[in-house]
């Protein structure tokens, strides 16, 4: 939950003068939600720039170091400090490259860590668990979030590892290998160290990893490609006039964690390492592959012009069955989406694209939404395409196959409760996952092959994004509830005997549903691995553990240092609102 911290009014007015690049001004607090705004910058002043394709090969392996580097962010912006991907520390980029696999083909990827900082670039709150690697440095280690991925190339919180060769309880390998064998789609790679994701990520390791068809599949004439198909990366930050990201430094209940803000929230918007920036378009259809890497930020993304709109093709997990025709698009942190959008409608004219999502999300602090919130990037349109004919095929009415039905009838039901817990002063102080921390003993064990429903039962203000590491899952239905009644015992949130199998007997006889389950949201249909699970509700998922297409996974899912689940507003993920979980073949643990 968002609590604002007020503090003495001098400390949000003072002047800073810029420093050195890299350098923090000196003697600044950084508080919690109430940060030095940044300097005044002008929008829509920077092209949007395209990270680097890098194909991977079945044959060859990839080396991708993690850099300290400095880029322009803004025209107007000194060069900002930054940790970034690359081949090289003069290859490394913010976000990092975009790595192009082949489905069911193997790719080899070697994460080095070449970070020299003695700590991390953002201020560590050592009042939670974290790494915390004896011979100080930055830890890191890589995630590809999505991927249906053996658990020693997953990219464990605990198998982190540091430029000076300190290694964290997990480790194995830094030799990674994907499978590829999930759907054509867009995921992402972003650092998953334990306890500082949040510090590493907004420092800007992360970039995009797309898994497309093999060559020998033709794509459909319906589909931009190539120059047309442009990868866009959102988030948000704060700035000091030197150029460095305003990070907080004062957490929320500074006795308790001196240091942890429960929801970083920035006042400007950044797609692809530019901040508000352009991109020149022909009058035709381009195709945009959407990742949120902010912290906490969800976006409801909108375009100026009344007569577009965006054709939603895909989601996590690849393409939807049926595109989707939508005015509005909701994107929480770390989901992805897929979207046409035809500027063939508007030539000649410029077009906005806007946010209007609330922070925290669904219910507003409206000072965690300044203006410059509202923006996120520009399109120019030109009056006229190269390629006229093309732009004319339309989008078919069906995309793909219909998934096969998922019968619940032989499922095993688990609950993952949702809850928070403040100071005194009603700030927020920790988010937990059944009231367990990542550090306590393993509580779930699914089998190979099986079917199971997760009830995410969430008891705190905010909605949370939650992600399920290795597999993609389906929406099942979600329902409100009466938590004042629950809390003081008046009322059952169990489901009705014939949903399930499994049923623990409640003595409670009176149910605190408030309606019957309702079904998915736009942004709730298709593949997902990530989930958004909103306030006073059950939101239901169900869960095949096997590949997308039902076939078993082409490495043995229950060796290794296991897999995760957590909420992906990574303040709340490395402050213990993650939870381990291993596979098992068989069913002597649940």
């Amino acid at each position: 939950m968002v609590r604002i911290v007020w503090v003495m009014s001098f400390i949000s007015t003072l002047f800073f003068l810029p420093s050195d690049a890299g350098e923090t001004p000196p003697l600044v607090q950084s508080v919690c939600q109430n940060l030095v705004p940044s300097p005044n910058l002008q929008k829509f002043v920077d092209k949007l720039p395209r990270p680097k394709n890098i194909y991977l090969s079945n044959c060859t392996q990839l080396t991708l170091g993690a850099y300290k580097i400095t880029q322009k962010l803004h025209r107007d912006l000194p060069p900002t400090p930054l940790y970034a991907f690359g081949t090289s520390a003069t290859t490394a980029t913010y976000p990092g490259p975009t790595l192009r696999a082949t489905q069911s083909s193997k790719s080899y990827v070697r994460f080095e860590n070449h970070i020299q900082d003695e700590q991390p670039m953002f201020t560590v709150d050592r009042t939670i668990q974290w790494a915390n690697p004896k011979r100080g440095g930055v830890p890191t280690v890589t995630h590809l979030h999505g991927g249906a991925t053996e658990s020693a190339s997953d990219g464990n919180p605990d198998a982190w590892y540091t430029a000076k060769g300190e290694y964290g309880p997990a480790y194995i390998t830094q030799n990674y290998t994907y499978s590829n064998v999930q759907r054509p789609t867009a995921l992402w790679y972003h650092d998953h160290a334990f306890g500082i994701t949040r510090l590493n990520i907004n420092a800007g390791l992360a970039g995009f990893y797309i898994v497309e068809s093999p060559p020998e599949e033709k794509t459909p004439a319906w589909l931009p490609t190539k120059q047309f198909e442009v990868p866009l990366v959102i988030g948000d930050k704060q700035f000091f006039p030197n150029g460095s990201i305003n990070f907080p430094s004062i957490g929320d209940s500074p006795k308790i964690h001196p240091n942890w803000c429960s929801e970083y929230y920035a006042d400007t918007i950044l797609v692809n390492g530019k901040v508000w920036p352009y991109l020149n378009v022909q009058p035709r259809k381009y195709r945009f592959r959407l990742l949120n890497a902010a912290n906490a930020r969800v976006f409801e993304l909108s375009l100026s012009d009344q007569r577009l709109s965006f054709v939603k093709i895909g989601t996590d997990g690849g393409l939807l069955e049926k595109p989707q025709n939508l005015s509005t698009v909701i994107i929480s942190p770390s989901e992805r989406l897929d979207l046409i959008i035809d500027f063939s409608l508007v030539p000649g004219c410029q077009i906005f694209m806007n946010n209007s999502g609330a922070a925290p999300y669904p219910d507003a602090e409206p000072a965690l939404s300044p203006v410059g919130t509202k923006s996120v990037m520009k399109f120019i349109v030109n009056n006229r395409t190269k390629y006229p004919l093309k732009n004319h095929i339309p989008i078919p009415s069906r995309l793909r196959k219909p998934d096969p039905i998922i019968s619940v009838k032989d499922a095993y039901w688990r609950k993952a409760h949702m809850e928070e817990f403040d100071d005194t002063q009603q700030n927020p102080i920790q988010d937990l996952l059944n009231n367990l921390t990542w550090t306590q003993p393993v509580s779930f064990y699914p089998v190979v092959g099986s079917t199971e429903v997760w009830e995410f039962i969430n008891f705190t203000p905010d909605a949370h994004p939650m992600h399920v590491h290795l597999i993609q899952f389906h929406f099942l239905n979600q329902q409100s509830f009466n938590q004042s009644l629950y809390m003081e015992g008046g009322c059952s949130l169990q489901v009705p005997f014939n949903l399930h199998t499994n049923n623990n007997n409640n003595n409670a006889t009176t149910s605190c549903f408030t309606e019957e389950p309702q079904g998915p949201l736009p942004n709730q249909i298709g593949w997902k691995d990530t989930m958004l699970a909103f306030p006073a509700s059950v939101t239901r998922i169900i869960i095949k553990f096997t590949t997308q297409d039902g076939r078993p996974f082409p490495f043995d899912p229950t060796l290794g240092p296991g897999y995760v689940w957590h909420c992906h507003i990574s303040d709340h993920e490395d402050n213990d609102m993650m939870r381990p979980y291993k596979l098992v073949h068989n069913s002597t643990k649940h």
